[in-house]
């Protein structure tokens, strides 16, 4: 079985929320502060994302294959720009980014 793995960095800004954790349009998880995360998936193609509230992440296309391990870290933005991140970049909010 194919894993992602999705490490979510410790800040205080978000530190007593958790963040959902989507494939396509279904969810698959949550992660609290500094928490790490294996979710098994089927071999195939999917878009990842993260979302708190109304607010998400970039979407990382990608692939996998049959026992293959994709990494990810998860981050949020600079809190003193939350007013731009809740409003005109509510889509980049957090930072999805590929590690290997």
């Amino acid at each position: 079985m194919a894993k992602i793995i999705i490490n979510r960095t410790t800040e205080f800004s978000n530190l007593i929320r958790s963040i959902e954790i989507y494939l396509g349009n279904e969810k698959i998880g949550s992660l609290r502060d500094g928490e790490s995360k294996e979710f098994e998936v089927e071999p195939g193609e999917y878009e990842l994302r993260a979302k708190i509230d109304w607010c998400g992440s970039n979407k990382i296309n990608f692939t996998i294959g049959k026992d293959e391990i994709r990494r990810y870290n998860l981050s949020g933005r600079n809190p003193f720009l939350g007013l731009y991140y809740i409003t005109f970049g509510k889509d980049s909010c957090l930072k999805l980014k590929t590690i290997q």
